[in-house]
């Protein structure tokens, strides 16, 4: 069903006999948990330091930043950690199906795919019974290669619903 064998695509795509993954690769996810890390430590640093030697306008000020900074980052700080340690795989493509961590879909049931963003990206399926599945992505892998992945091995076995929006949306973007 796959012509390449035991190919590693530039460190994101592996592709097997009958199996593509998309994976993340170290220093990816290193860049990102240090940068939520960052922010957490900042958000605290404001929260616990600043805001304590502060006048009262300042203070409230910092305390609200710093409590939004907080949840934010530590958040996805640990929405990356909780990846992270159960994986590198974050989207496979194998016996039909477009699988995620935790919801997988028939690539024959799939009408539409778009990204979604939030403060992590996702892909958005739209089956042809009108449900909404979400894969993220967790920004752990690039949208190009996503996209790649999506035109070279999906778009190929898709409905032509699905080819047709593909097309319509991306264009030659897709590889």
């Amino acid at each position: 069903m796959y012509e390449r064998v035991n190919e590693v695509e530039e460190h994101n795509i592996i592709i097997t006999e009958g199996k593509i993954e998309i994976v993340y690769t170290n220093p990816g996810a290193g860049c990102m948990v240090s940068s939520a890390l960052f922010g957490t430590l900042l958000s605290a640093f404001v929260l616990f330091v600043v805001a304590p030697d502060s006048g009262y306008v300042r203070g409230f000020l910092s305390i609200v930043i710093g409590l939004i900074g907080l949840i934010f980052s530590g958040s996805i700080l640990l929405k990356l950690i909780s990846v992270i340690l159960s994986g590198k795989t974050l989207l496979t493509i194998e016996s039909g199906l477009l699988k995620g961590c935790k919801d997988s879909v028939p690539i024959n049931e799939i009408k539409d795919i778009k990204w979604g963003e939030s403060s992590l990206k996702y892909l958005v399926v739209q089956t042809t019974n009108k449900k909404k599945i979400k894969f993220p992505t967790y920004n752990l892998v690039g949208e190009e290669k996503v996209n790649q992945v999506i035109q070279e091995y999906l778009v190929p076995h898709a409905t032509p619903e699905l080819k047709l929006n593909w097309e319509k949306r991306m264009g030659n973007k897709g590889a």
